[in-house]
């Protein structure tokens, strides 16, 4: 008498939350492979096609303030930089030269000149503090030259936040309606002066 077959009892499912951790693992291997093959410096800016931030700042060693609406009616550069910033230096000879483009107005804004440890809990927007980041500021445009025909102080970094600053030095490029037309992070090179950024002056003046 043959012994009957039993049939095999199914085997048990995994749960689904078991593999959770592999898609999840799988989904940062991507998003890693693809960050690392993209340039930093041409992270694209949501500012890009729409009105620059409105601020109001005080213009380095001359009297009022400079506000947004002085960006009508003119193709405006503004470079957010610093003096402890290596990668200013290197790129200032560049600003320089663009500051002999005719219909260019030269917008410098000096972001957070005293660092922290410097203020040691003093209020940024205090006299003194605004003192020495103005005299630090002119010390450095006399060294290396004046490329802007207006700098202003950023003391506690709200506006270059506003511009989404993500590291200095950085370029903006505003048309004569104060949109925003051109971000490069980092350093100018001649490159991206040639290529990028007086074919698009150009079509703007």
């Amino acid at each position: 008498m043959s012994t009957p077959v039993r049939p095999k009892a199914p085997s048990p499912r995994m749960p689904r939350w078991v593999y959770a951790p592999l898609v999840l693992f799988l989904g940062m291997v991507v998003f890693l492979a693809v960050g690392l093959t993209r340039n930093p410096q041409e992270i694209p800016s949501p500012l890009i096609g729409r009105p620059a931030p409105a601020f109001e700042l005080p213009v380095v060693g001359g009297p009022g303030v400079f506000s947004t609406a002085q960006f009508q009616g003119q193709v405006t550069l503004v470079n957010l930089w610093a003096t402890w910033c290596a990668g200013c230096q290197e790129e200032h000879p560049l600003l320089m030269a663009l500051a002999r483009q005719p219909g260019l107005q030269m917008l410098g804004i000096n972001y957070k000149e005293l660092q922290a440890s410097e203020l040691s809990g003093q209020d940024p927007q205090s006299q003194a503090s605004v003192q020495k980041a103005t005299d630090r500021s002119q010390a450095w445009l006399q060294k290396h030259g004046q490329a802007f025909a207006v700098n202003l102080l950023d003391m506690d970094g709200r506006v270059s936040m506003d511009f989404g600053v993500y590291g200095l030095p950085e370029t903006y490029l505003v048309d004569r309606e104060g949109v925003v037309r051109f971000k490069h992070a980092g350093a100018l090179t001649p490159d991206v002066v040639q290529h990028k950024l007086l074919p698009l002056m150009r079509s703007l003046r």
